[in-house]
């Protein structure tokens, strides 16, 4: 039964995008792209490819929210959304994020880019049919969401030229691994708020000290990671500086939270990783150019 409907707004349809959080995602694809082999034929035009990529983003936040819109009314943080609260109704988002992700991948047809096209067909997928559903079922879906979240840099490397090799699997798992400890942290900070919807995470299902070892382990992976991808072409002596002092600092981080874990020390460790990554995204382009 959909929510009674209260007066909605264009903020409200905006706010179904996620855009500060497609934002960060839109970086990593952005420099994806701005890091893809120069002198090979660019499949998807800059411009085309982050309008495409926002809007396939776009698709995938809105859907995911139409999915989790009863779930969403359960927890403190997002009450609020725009389906949760029941400004908007539940037919027009459900078709709306069905358009555009028909546009976004319209677009790399259209380019010619099927690559590309795939990719983001295989992400938007697999958030929406394997990580969104696995959330009530089992910690392991971070790792599912992990998947899709580290394909959007393989979708600029692509778009920009870049084959399917050892440097796209570097960023791919650069990306895959850096977001374990990020939303160990969240799911830390919102844990009991999750408890409270259902959604399985693995401090609560296995305790948080089994998450804080796990947080451990994969920001410890990002700097040997970070430095492979220095070994690939990617970057020069100020990329390997950067990435060595910023896979320090966020280990450190994560050990510090693992060994007091709180929800003081969780938000610490959020921090440090919504900073770590496009620090060091930055570096791999500004040490590339």
């Amino acid at each position: 039964m959909e929510a009674v409907l209260t007066r909605s707004s264009w903020r409200d349809w905006w706010q179904m995008t996620k855009p500060r959080l497609n934002g960060m995602v839109l970086l990593s694809a952005i420099c994806g792209f701005a890091l893809a082999p120069r002198g090979e034929a660019v499949r998807t035009p800059f411009g085309a490819f982050a309008v495409a990529f926002w809007l396939l983003a776009s698709s995938s936040a809105t859907l995911n929210m139409w999915l989790e819109r009863d779930s969403d009314a359960l927890m403190e943080r997002t009450r609020e959304r725009p389906l949760a609260a029941g400004r908007l109704r539940e037919r027009p988002v459900f078709w709306m994020g069905q358009a555009l992700a028909v546009l976004a991948l319209g677009i790399f047809v259209a380019c010619g880019d099927w690559l590309t096209a795939g990719l983001g067909l295989l992400t938007w997928a697999s958030y929406l049919l394997v990580y969104t559903p696995l959330k009530r079922r089992t910690p392991l879906s971070l790792l599912a969401g992990a998947v899709t979240g580290a394909l959007p840099p393989v979708m600029g490397w692509t778009a920009g030229g870049g084959s399917l090799g050892q440097a796209a699997l570097g960023l791919f798992c650069l990306l895959f691994v850096w977001q374990v400890p990020h939303f160990l942290a969240i799911a830390a900070l919102y844990g009991e708020q999750y408890r409270a919807a259902g959604i399985k995470v693995l401090g609560l299902v296995h305790g948080q000290a089994a998450a804080g070892r796990q947080a451990v382990i994969y920001a410890l992976a990002l700097l040997p990671i970070s430095l492979w991808l220095h070994a690939l072409g990617f970057g020069g002596r100020f990329y390997v500086a950067i990435a060595l002092a910023l896979g320090l600092a966020f280990a450190g981080v994560a050990v510090w939270a693992a060994m007091r874990p709180s929800r003081s020390s969780a938000r610490v460790l959020l921090l440090s990783s919504v900073s770590y990554l496009p620090l060091l995204l930055v570096a791999l382009v500004l040490g590339r150019a």
